[in-house]
């Protein structure tokens, strides 16, 4: 019983968090410079095979 109340507890902060906009959420513009990032190092990585 102990965790249930718990884990309620932790689901409203979240909520209350949601609703207060404290949660940083990755935009449109970070999704694009993690792909961008991502194609860089696996060019690196598959260029290193060919060295």
């Amino acid at each position: 019983m102990e965790t249930d109340k718990e884990l309620e507890s932790r689901i409203d902060e979240i909520l209350m968090a949601e609703k207060e906009n404290k949660l940083h959420r990755m935009t449109k513009c970070d999704y694009i410079i993690a792909a961008i990032i991502t194609a860089i190092s696996l060019l690196g990585i598959i260029g290193g095979f060919f060295l």
